[in-house]
């Protein structure tokens, strides 16, 4: 997609970008107009028609010249400055970061960034891709979902039935802006096995993990240039919405064991950011868990520097029954006082059933009900009442167990396919749905994926999760068997 060229004048007055520059028909970016202008400025600079130092519009001239709000003028530039494109000059505007710089050679080049620097279009491409209808592709072992035909069709369509028959006029009002209440119960009943004594009305039910996590970032993290914590490496939808909402991320590497402590409480004492994003159970991509000794120890540096624990738990359905309760959740071990617990039943039960949800303290849930009620006039009624028949009816606990059944028979042949290609294994997980492998010293796994992308393989490269990972590439064990993928990969590597 080619960007038009920018009207730059090399002045003191910066360039201008008008209306007619934003449309689709003229070669911009679709999409909503913040992203269109954020295409057109970042493309300019990037091409370098623009210079570093040229100032852009003030944010009311920008929104006179295309016709805009001035809120959506301030939200493209603070997106800019997310990037590192653009940076903000207090008292004289924004001016361009990057085009054309130049180090001074006795100054110590910077550390890279951790998010996808030069190279985000490409990883919104890729995952654009993960969308793409499953007829297109001959594999999909980079998706982050379970097979179609391993999805319960029979419970779900009984469920779905049972829904039509009941009394529809609860349909008729907007409900409870925290759910349904039934299935809160349900919740209440399905966290005490994992040793979180939850009330229901610390409970929200949501549209999926994701939108759990972005109704996090709604109500607690409104302020651009805020400092968060991540895991490295994290899945890609968490620093894609971080970014778009201008927060400062910093990167805590993900062990064997858990987030590097020394890391953390350097970060910490550096940065005083007020939460941390991470998980505990079957981690993204690495398939890791936190072990006990290390949450104690991630809770009392919680409790010493004042930080909220956002727990991402999407995957805790598919750990073996016999080992659920052996592997600690953060939440467990404080009740909800520093910490937001978040799950889902996407994963498990369909992608299309887009429900799940998270516990907080009555503090947290207060402020984040009332900004869900102003903003969301009306729970996902149909979905979360089916959701609760599968639930109460014991059938998604027979579907889990018989998920975890299969996924336990894959994963040894998966893993032994992988080092038979020569790649390493960063872990070797004893339950979900990922392997993490390393395809070897040198090896670019995002050009790699490229490559069998154009051959219908869509695969899953390290640069989505991590710039630090550049070699490693992500396995859906359910998947990567099918559609001949390794037998691609082995060619385009030379094995």
């Amino acid at each position: 997609m080619s960007i038009p060229k920018v009207r730059a004048v090399r002045d003191n007055m910066g360039f201008s970008i008008a209306r007619s520059d934003l449309t689709t028909d003229g070669g911009a970016a679709g999409g909503s107009l913040v992203d269109r202008i954020f295409s057109l400025v970042s493309g300019a600079i990037q091409s370098r028609q623009v210079v570093t130092g040229t100032r852009l519009p003030s944010v009311r001239r920008l929104a006179e010249d295309c016709a805009i709000s001035r809120d959506t003028a301030a939200r493209a530039y603070d997106k800019l400055v997310a990037h590192g494109l653009v940076e903000s000059r207090r008292g004289a505007g924004y001016f361009v970061k990057l085009a054309g710089a130049r180090r001074s050679p006795d100054k110590a080049p910077p550390r890279p960034s951790l998010f996808y620097p030069g190279g985000l279009d490409a990883v919104s491409t890729m995952r654009l891709e993960l969308q793409r209808p499953s007829q297109a592709l001959i594999s999909r072992s980079g998706i982050g979902t379970l097979p179609e035909h391993w999805m319960d069709e029979p419970s779900i369509a009984g469920a779905l039935r049972a829904v039509a028959r009941g009394n529809q006029r609860a349909m008729a009002t907007a409900g409870d802006p925290q759910g349904y209440l039934p299935l809160r119960h349900q919740l209440q009943v399905k966290l005490q096995e994992v040793g979180l004594h939850v009330d229901p009305g610390n409970l929200i039910l949501t549209s999926g993990a994701t939108d759990a996590l972005n109704l996090v970032l709604l109500c607690f993290l409104r302020y651009p240039r805020e400092k968060v914590l991540i895991e490295q490496p994290c899945q890609p939808i968490l620093t894609e919405r971080m970014m778009s909402a201008g927060l400062e991320m910093h990167a805590v590497p993900r062990l064997s064991d858990g987030p590097d402590l020394d890391v953390l409480r350097a970060l910490c004492v550096e940065h005083k950011p007020r939460f941390f994003f991470l998980s505990t159970a079957l981690h993204n991509p690495t398939g890791t868990h936190v072990a006990p000794h290390k949450a104690f120890q991630i809770l009392r540096l919680a409790e010493e520097f004042n930080l909220t624990l956002v727990e991402d738990d999407t995957y805790g359905d598919l750990i073996p029954s016999g080992t659920a309760g052996a592997v600690t959740r953060l939440a467990s071990l404080d009740q909800l006082q520093r910490v937001i617990h978040i799950g889902s039943f996407s994963k498990t039960m369909a992608p299309g059933l887009r429900v799940g949800y998270l516990a907080a303290s009555s503090e947290r849930i207060e402020w984040m009900a009332t900004y869900r009620a102003l903003n969301c006039l009306a729970s996902n009624s149909l979905a979360e009442r089916t959701v609760y028949r599968l639930l109460s009816e014991g059938n998604y606990r027979h579907h889990c167990e018989q998920l975890r059944m299969r996924l336990a028979d894959l994963r040894p042949r998966a893993a032994d396919a992988l080092q038979r290609l020569g790649l390493t294994l960063a872990h070797e997980p004893d339950a979900g749905l990922y392997l993490w492998a390393d395809l070897g010293e040198g090896v670019d796994a995002f050009r790699v994926s490229q490559q069998l992308l154009e051959q219908g393989h869509l695969t899953a490269p390290g640069r989505l999760f991590s710039l630090a990972h550049a070699s490693h590439m992500r396995f859906n064990i359910a998947t990567m068997l099918e559609g001949d993928v390794l037998s691609a990969l082995a060619r385009v590597l030379g094995r």
